[in-house]
């Protein structure tokens, strides 16, 4: 009879500072995870809150210190902790930290930007959830001038992934290049789909030719190189709680 207590793996990978829930999840699926030396692929899973696991055979061990850094991710790297096409990843940049820290949310291999690393899988997994709808800024670097009334469009409502209507919270043309005929435009979401903003610029016909992540609620990039990570303050863990908090009441 087993005495010990249990929880379901993916989170007791989070709690461990592994991966978030949903991240772990698909490595679950995937059959990245062992558990003693075994591979499990069925969600739900519950094991010895002390078992050995591993994804893609390295240790998860449980970091009772919580990291939280804010990271300007480059393009041309991958937002996940391993790719088979040996490509760059956002890892590869927290070499001299001691846990093994994760992004939260992902941005496209091409797109740059703001992304939040942290080893904590509660955190992690309200910051994702699109329950509480925390605020996303791109500049998109555009072909052409960009109208008025694309601009409008975005504001109104476009239809992506064929019958989904998606707006911007704002947006606003930042400025036009007439030598180069380059536009910037910046525009913020509270939502998170996969290509999300790509899709929506192809809907008001805009054509995209670079894009980055600007700003994460109350954080920017100033200050911050592309390539270049710092640690968030208690404050700014506290602002996050906050939102939190107030959307849980807000429910319930």
């Amino acid at each position: 009879m087993n005495n010990k207590e249990q929880e379901r793996l993916q989170k007791v990978i989070a709690n461990r500072g592994g991966a978030s829930r949903r991240a772990t999840e698909k490595m679950i699926e995937a059959g990245k995870v062992k558990v003693n030396g075994v591979v499990v692929t069925q969600l739900g899973t519950k094991v010895d809150v002390d078992a050995e696991i591993t994804i893609n055979d390295q240790p998860v061990i449980d970091n009772k210190e919580k990291y939280y850094f804010l990271f300007n991710k480059p393009r041309r790297v991958i937002s996940t902790m391993y790719d088979p096409k040996k490509r760059k990843i956002v890892a590869d940049f927290f070499q001299d930290v001691e846990a093994r820290v994760y992004p939260v949310g992902r941005l496209d291999y091409d797109v740059s930007g703001l992304i939040i690393m942290t080893n904590d899988g509660d955190f992690a997994n309200f910051v994702m959830h699109p329950k509480y709808e925390f605020l996303k800024t791109y500049q998109a670097l555009c072909d052409g001038p960009v109208s008025k009334e694309q601009i409008r469009n975005l504001l109104k409502g476009v239809i992506i992934d064929e019958d989904y209507k998606t707006s911007a919270v704002t947006a606003r043309m930042a400025n036009y290049n007439k030598e180069r005929n380059h536009s910037i435009i910046e525009l913020t979401i509270a939502e998170g789909r996969k290509h999300h903003v790509k899709k929506m610029l192809a809907a008001a016909e805009i054509q995209l030719l670079k894009l980055k992540r600007t700003q994460i609620e109350f954080l920017t990039d100033e200050g911050l190189e592309v390539g270049e990570y710092r640690s968030l303050t208690p404050h700014e863990i506290k602002r996050f709680y906050g939102i939190y908090h107030a959307v849980k009441r807000k429910g319930d």
